[in-house]
């Protein structure tokens, strides 16, 4: 069933296309700077799935409205959920359905202002990260009695390194944008102030950069950097790919229409992903 075709009405968040391919989730509960309560939090990771699933939709975004992205879970329920005894477990994939996403398709996080705690811990796993200039990024759990162990942990030590993860969770200190981009987190910062376009309209436009390639290998190639990222070995991670993944490409419809499309030299016409 296409995500497009159903009702898609939200308490603390929208669901839009941006594009022919493209969906873009925009968490709007700005009283509480678009921090997460348990119920959006199964309602968004349902969205990923049906993503995942829909073949006309090859991107997704995800963004804040208001002066913050995400500021993590709700303690204000965790709180609630505490003096009433509840366990409060982190199951993957965890917030938003985004910290241990596995998934299909790439997500790209468009930071546009705080993003602190659980917020983080999503933006960690995204695929591409857009923010703006004056977004404020955190790890403030330990000032609570409390630990990102939602998976961006790990993640952000292979990506920025341990000792600049450290920093980040022993401190809960805040960084910038730009020092994120420099440590390797972030793909693309943009300043408005300087006459940039805001960060979901720049996130649309990677999101189009991406859509003009095909689909399959929008899968496949994600599949591989992932690959990489998350295992051991390197050899190991090139031998399931060419395995199992490579192979299936080639039967798709897509890989054989780029390669014509390049000795004919015009543009390809891609179909939905069959992956």
């Amino acid at each position: 069933m296409s995500l497009r075709s159903q009702a898609l009405h939200f308490r603390h968040f929208s669901v839009t296309f941006p594009g022919e391919h493209i969906a873009q989730v925009t968490l709007d509960r700005q009283d509480k700077l678009n921090c997460v309560d348990k119920a959006t939090s199964r309602e968004i990771a349902g969205i990923w799935e049906q993503f995942d699933q829909d073949e006309s939709l090859w991107v997704g975004i995800i963004t804040g409205a208001g002066r913050a992205f995400c500021t993590g879970a709700d303690l204000i329920e965790w709180n609630a959920m505490n003096k009433s005894g509840v366990v409060n477990g982190m199951e993957a994939p965890g917030l938003a359905g985004l910290p241990r996403r596995g998934g299909k398709k790439p997500i790209i996080a468009a930071v546009n202002g705080l993003c602190m705690g659980g917020g983080f811990e999503m933006v960690a796993n995204c695929d591409v990260v857009v923010a703006a200039s004056t977004a404020v990024f955190a790890l403030p759990e330990a000032k609570r009695g409390i630990v990102p162990v939602a998976g961006c942990l790990p993640r952000l030590t292979r990506t920025i390194g341990l000792q600049r993860t450290m920093d980040l969770v022993l401190t809960g200190r805040s960084v910038d944008a730009k020092t994120l981009r420099d440590w390797g987190l972030i793909s693309h910062v943009v300043d408005a102030a300087a006459g940039d376009v805001d960060v979901a309209t720049r996130a649309v436009q990677v999101a189009e950069e991406m859509c003009q390639n095909s689909p399959d290998a929008l899968i496949v190639g994600r599949l591989g950097v992932r690959q990489s990222w998350e295992f051991g070995g390197v050899e190991s991670a090139v031998d399931n790919l060419a395995a199992n993944w490579y192979p299936r490409l080639m039967q798709g419809a897509n890989f054989t229409e780029g390669i014509e499309a390049f000795a004919e030299k015009r543009t390809p016409r891609w179909v939905d992903s069959k992956l």
